[in-house]
This record gives structure tokens, sequence and C-alpha cells, in this order.
């Protein structure tokens, strides 16, 4: 359906990037330099109320629509001091639920273990054996003579607001409100629905841990600048170092990487440039990246990287999850292999170097501003839009 509208953002995208590097290697530029100091990352007064402000009151994405596609199916949402249960009920609805039994509060699905307790019309407490719906009414209770009819009245799991738009289900923390995702969204959402995630089915899911902070970790994903450098040896063989395109939605953005091989369609009429392939890095504010692109005329793929903040300012977790769509999970994994990004030659290169810039960061000596170039403007744009929304400016 968005076929065409991707094609179409391929080849202007693919036009700017041609002419920057026409030009010789320029890129996309934000107005200013932007300084920030350390304590923008390092200060636990700040870092708190990021946790509170953007994890606990912004939507956040739990998973695609295609991680719960039956009724029955659930998955366990578990960052941030937060244990959430995600699951579609009978009539197809998303709903949320703290992973928590009314009981004794036991957790009732694990993060891992048994794939049959993550479906089926009944959740059913591991400890006691306490089950409830699918709408989160309890249903039924071993030993029921024990409770009084009162007490067993008000039992239900606790609500977390949740919704699904685009093939991606998100949910927020706080507050009992309906979640008004186009707000949220801004113009970000026709770019979200032409990448057509309803369809994205998971093949492979993993997590990394690492001594850094959560911007830091984010900072790596948000500009080309490092790849000659850093990702010599790996992307750097594929991808023109310091040239990308951006383009600004808000507190969301797209950033479009520069492939060497456009580096053929300079001088060359763009009648005989060949058909586009759309690739782009799509940033949903507050903590996930979206690589999303092209693998054959009707073959796609989505890689998500979820960045959450640890239990310290020096401490994060991401989720790191591949979706495909255009061809079966085993056809994929016998022509690409499993691919877990938390252990990829990339993630390794720019974690190492986000735990060292941490370390540095978290010497007493406050040091010199950290400096943000006009050459990063997916950078600039995120920690504007952090410091916008938690009220904390520089």
């Amino acid at each position: 359906m968005f076929q065409k509208a991707r094609r179409a953002q391929a080849q202007s995208v693919r036009k700017r990037l041609v002419a920057h590097i026409s030009a010789g290697g320029t890129t996309d530029l934000a107005s200013s330099v932007m300084r920030l100091p350390a304590h923008c990352y390092t200060d636990p007064a700040r870092w708190a109320a990021e946790r509170q402000t953007l994890f606990d009151g912004v939507p956040l994405i739990a998973c695609l629509a295609q991680d719960i596609p039956h009724p029955g199916d659930r998955i366990v949402f578990e960052v941030a001091d937060h244990a959430v249960l995600v699951l579609r009920d009978e009539k197809g609805q998303v709903r949320a639920f703290r992973n928590r039994c009314a009981h004794r509060a036991a957790r009732l699905v694990g993060s891992g273990g048994d794939p049959d307790l993550r479906r089926g019309q009944r959740i059913v407490c591991p400890f006691h054996g306490w089950s409830y719906d699918l709408s989160g009414r309890l249903v039924n209770i071993p030993g029921r003579a024990g409770f009084d009819p009162e007490t067993l009245e008000n039992c239900r799991l606790l609500p977390v607001v949740a919704a699904e738009q685009d093939g991606v289900v998100f949910v927020r923390m706080r507050g009992n409100e309906p979640l008004d995702l186009p707000m949220h969204l801004g113009s970000f959402a026709p770019v979200l629905a032409t990448l057509e995630l309803t369809a994205m089915v998971p093949v492979q899911a993993s997590r990394l841990d690492a001594r850094t902070n959560w911007k830091i970790a984010i900072d790596t994903y948000a500009e080309s600048y490092h790849f000659g450098v850093l990702h010599a040896r790996s992307i750097g063989n594929a991808y023109i170092s310091n040239v990308a395109a951006f383009d600004d939605h808000g507190a969301h953005w797209v950033l479009t990487f520069a492939e060497r091989a456009l580096a053929d369609l300079v001088g060359t009429s763009e009648q005989e440039w060949p058909e586009a392939r759309h690739v782009g890095t799509y940033f949903i504010f507050p903590n996930t990246v979206l690589v999303a692109g092209d693998i054959g005329p009707s073959e796609r793929f989505v890689r998500m990287f979820r960045i959450f903040p640890g239990d310290t300012p020096g401490e994060m977790v991401c989720l790191f999850s591949v979706y495909i769509s255009g061809l079966s999970v085993e056809n994929y994994k016998a022509k690409f292999g499993t691919i877990d990004d938390s252990k990829s030659d990339v993630t390794l290169e720019d974690y190492e170097v986000a735990e060292g810039i941490w370390s540095n960061l978290a010497t007493k000596d406050e040091g010199p501003d950290l400096i943000v170039g006009r050459n990063e403007p997916a950078v600039q744009a995120f920690h504007r839009a952090v410091m916008d929304v938690v009220g904390l400016p520089i």
C-alpha cells in the first residue's frame, strides 16, 4: 500500500545525498554548534527527572503488532522499574496490565520460560493459581472459601494505558488518560505509516546491558560522523562517513546515511539511475531507533533498538529486535543467518566507546563541555527534545 510512498521518499533522499557527495562530501547541518556540559549526562537529579518524565509519562514502544498477533497472545515489557503484561484480548484489542497478581503480588508471566504461558484465554498466577481473563477480571480462585466476597469483588489486574497505531503498540506507565498518539507523533505519524509495520514478523530478540548513560547510547545511533574511524572495518566499508540527510519531525526524526555506491551516480543523469532502495534510520521519541529498509522487491526488514536508563545514571539497557515481511522466518535465516545486534561488530564498537565516554564524564572534574557539531543535527534534536519535555535546560 505504501510502497510507492517509500520509493518516492527514497528517490528524494537519494538525490539529496548524491548532491552532498558531488559537493565534495557535505551533509545536512544544524543552525549552530551545541555545547553540552557533562552534568547533562551525569547529574543524578536530572537522570531521575528524565526517568520520571520520559519513561513514566511519555508513550513508549512495548512491541510491534505481530509480537502479539492473536487473541490471548502476550508479552512482558520489563524495563526501567516497570513490569507490564501486554496482550491482545478476545476482540483483538491491545490491553496492558501490571505484571502482578492481585493476591500476593507474584509475577504472572516471567520474562522467559515456557512459550505456552504467553498465549491462551486465561492468565494464571504461578503462585496460588488465581486466574484472570483477557480483560483483567478475576475469574477463578482456588480455595475461594478463604476470602470474603467484598475483598474478591475489587480484585483485578491493574491496567496500564495502551494503544496501537500502524503496527506499533505503545504503553504509558503513569496516568489513566487515553493515549493521544496523533499528538505524540505529530508530523511523524504519516512517516510511520509508510513503514507498514503491521506486517512485520519477529525473527530475533536480545538484550545488552552497558555501563553508560542512556543518552550517550542514543547519541551513537544519531550520526554517521564516526563511521570512517570507529567503524572503519565494519559499516565504514559500506557508508560514506559524515554524509547524511536529516528530516526533522519535532521530537522524532529520520536520518539517512550515504551508501558508498551512491558515488557512482555523481555526474550521471537522474533518468539513468536505478530504482532507489528504501533504507533509513527512524527515531521515535524518547528512546526507540528503527533501522528499516528493503531486502528485495517485496521483502523488507526492521531492526528495532529501544534504549532505557538503568538503575543509576551510568547504566542502561538496550532491547534489540529484528522483524521481516515478505518472506518466511525460515527463508530469512537461511539467507542471512540469525542476526543478533547485541553481538554485532558495530554494536560492540559503539558501546565500547559509549562506556569510555561515561567513564570520562563520571570523574569528579566537570571538564570542558561536550561539543555537538552542526554536522550532527539528529544528536542536537534529541537532546533539545529531552530538555524541552523534561523542563531542564542546559
